[in-house]
């Protein structure tokens, strides 16, 4: 948790001092997101199917009470009506191994259901943060294109007066003109696009997101890769398969049961004279043997179970692979990314400079419009790029956490 905390108590998704954090943003999600509660329910729900059968020896505790009332042709020595009540305890001596093979595979599914959920949380978190930069990068090109149009309605009033004096020509005010309604347009799009990831985020978080103050994350280098939580699940998936063989294979092998029950009975509508030893109580002991000799469902079961087994392991060779390959790829996208945000800061370095001397020509009337327009355009956009690549860094910087295999938690504590 200290590794998103502290990534995300430096980042959020707005400018103003009073924005949401982006460590609010995580804790929101960890606590209210509706995936993330369902996931530990359902590991709830194995927990107590684990502790259902935790005990090998099955015992169990049973009380009851019945009637038998004989009518019609009865014997003289029979009893009309005969009433007891009764407590029966059993306990599976031995069943070939099948109740401690439950317990280990009932145990294993519920680590592999933790593990998964672990990778789910994990998962959901670099959607949030994720989502988090990318409308970080929305909100700060925003203000990128408002300031090229205060820029283009400045120059456009400035030609339009010149216009109405009939210093320029009306081509010169038509350019300037359609420019600024483009530009006005790009800002409305913009503003959609930002909503609807703060839509998303909103969804991920359970709660009302408006504004983002400014983050980053911390830098990590040189991650060795460790197993995720998504192959350990795997691993925890073939070991409960393995046991599922025993319990099949189990029914093969003797049973032994011992049952002890104790009654207390009561007679009616019988001859007292003919009937006078009747029990009163009686305590039955009963142990019990059972061998199977012949079965047609075990083999097709137990080559299911074979099959099951073996997708698992390639399953898990493959994830292993995946995984290896992603973390290298992640952190070579660092390096690269690395090189990108250099490249694009001498690009914005330079834009800067050619406007500015283009924009003091084109007032003293040396340039035109076009080329004019052109040198904005081109300031503008290369803004607008380094801002998104400045906030992909920091995604990229998430992406090769998780890619490392690594608990968040882990990573955190080394900040």
């Amino acid at each position: 948790m200290k590794l998103f905390n502290t990534i995300l108590l430096l980042g959020t998704l707005s400018l103003y001092s009073n924005a949401t954090t982006l460590k609010e943003v995580i804790n929101n999600t960890l606590q209210n997101n509706q995936n993330i509660q369902a996931m530990k329910l359902s590991n709830d729900s194995k927990k107590e199917d684990y502790n259902s059968v935790k005990n090998t020896f099955a015992p169990t505790l049973s009380i009851g009470a019945n009637v038998i009332r004989l009518d019609g042709d009865t014997r003289a020595v029979q009893v009309g009506t005969t009433s007891s009540i009764y407590a029966m305890a059993s306990v599976n001596l031995y069943n070939g191994g099948k109740n401690d093979a439950i317990k280990k595979q009932k145990s294993y599914e519920l680590e592999s259901s933790k593990l998964n959920t672990t990778t789910n949380i994990k998962q959901t978190l670099l959607n949030v943060v994720t989502l988090f930069f990318q409308a970080k990068t929305i909100n700060e090109n925003i203000n990128v294109f408002t300031k090229k149009g205060k820029t283009l309605k400045a120059q456009y009033d400035r030609v339009k007066q010149k216009y109405d004096i009939q210093m320029v020509t009306k081509d010169e005010v038509l350019k300037l003109q359609s420019e600024y309604e483009t530009n006005k347009y790009t800002i409305e799009e913009l503003k959609y696009k930002k909503q609807e990831l703060i839509y998303n985020l909103n969804l991920l978080t359970s709660n009302n997101i408006n504004t983002f103050d400014d983050s980053k994350l911390p830098n990590v280098k040189d991650l060795n890769y460790e197993k995720s939580e998504t192959i350990k699940a795997l691993e925890k998936s073939i070991q409960a398969v393995n046991e599922a063989s025993k319990v099949i294979s189990s029914s093969n092998m003797p049973q032994v049961k011992i049952e002890d029950k104790y009654s207390i009975y009561q007679y009616d509508d019988y001859n007292e004279n003919l009937l006078q030893d009747l029990p009163e109580q009686q305590n039955q002991l009963v142990l019990s043997v059972n061998y199977k000799i012949f079965d047609t469902n075990t083999k097709s079961k137990t080559q299911s179970i074979k099959i099951s087994k073996l997708a698992l392991k390639k399953q898990l060779e493959f994830q292993i692979k995946n995984e290896k390959m992603r973390f290298e790829l992640a952190k070579q996208k660092l390096f690269t990314q690395e090189l990108k945000l250099k490249s694009l800061k001498s690009a914005v370095n330079m834009g800067n400079s050619v406007y500015d001397m283009i924009k003091e020509k084109y007032q003293n009337g040396i340039v035109d419009n076009i080329t004019f327009l052109d040198a904005l355009s081109k300031k503008s956009y290369n803004i607008s790029l380094y801002n998104q690549a400045l906030n992909d860094y920091e995604i990229t910087k998430a992406n090769y956490y998780f890619a490392s295999g690594k608990s968040y938690k882990t990573i955190v504590s080394k900040f």
